[in-house]
């Protein structure tokens, strides 16, 4: 065979072979790019799941500002239904008469926290996010309705009436000094804080970004 066929074919072959070792390296770079694209999206994702987790901080103060003067929206109302039985001394004409009257009715409280600007504090801590501020007060006058009355034990006296009239106009001041009083119960405290809580994780859970709210926890303090 000729040495120039033999030169030709040679060459050929060693075309051959570099292409097909150049197609070789080729896809595995392409490989290698491939499979770093998704090792980045991976690393990715889970950089903002990660970020999601802690994200809730960046809104802790439009939180606040979002709270800033919702005391009355954020009020737990209280409905209870209340009685009293008073004995009525009365002495016309130099005679004493008695008269036992009862009466009952429904009180609606609304209880609440101050929540005026620059009376209350939002920090974040170690295990979540804390509200601190005073304790729950009495937000509006309350009010009563249902209002009925028996007279227990009128005996001679016959104008029981105004006995009743007496103990309605005396209900608006009574309710009053029951609902501060009421305040203060623990059922009443945890009703307010439960409010609260939950309008504060659920203006968080729907900022942008953020994956999950910890925990919240209400302390309180005599003066900020």
């Amino acid at each position: 065979m000729p040495i120039k066929t033999l030169l030709a074919g040679f060459f050929a072959g060693c075309m051959i072979a570099s292409a097909g070792i150049y197609l070789w390296d080729r896809y595995t770079i392409d490989s290698l790019n491939r499979k770093i694209l998704v090792l980045e999206d991976e690393v990715t994702s889970k950089k903002n799941e990660l970020l999601g987790y802690t994200k809730y901080t960046d809104y802790l103060y439009a939180g606040k500002i979002k709270l800033d003067g919702k005391t009355k929206f954020l009020a737990a109302k209280v409905v209870r239904d209340e009685g009293i039985t008073e004995v009525i001394n009365k002495n016309i004409l130099g005679i004493r008469f008695n008269a036992a009257v009862a009466i009952w009715y429904s009180a609606e409280y609304s209880f609440g926290f101050d929540l005026a600007p620059g009376s209350y504090e939002v920090t974040e801590t170690p295990t979540g996010i804390n509200i601190n501020l005073k304790k729950p007060i009495l937000v509006s006058t309350p009010a009563s309705s249902k209002l009925r009355h028996q007279v227990l034990n009128g005996g001679p006296f016959t104008n029981a009436q105004l006995a009743v009239i007496d103990l309605y106009e005396g209900i608006p001041a009574r309710i009053k000094k029951n609902g501060h009083a009421l305040a203060s119960d623990e059922a009443i405290v945890a009703l307010c804080e439960k409010k609260l809580v939950e309008f504060f994780q659920d203006f968080l859970s729907k900022q942008p970004g953020v994956r999950k709210v910890p925990s919240i926890t209400v302390t309180y303090v005599q003066n900020l």
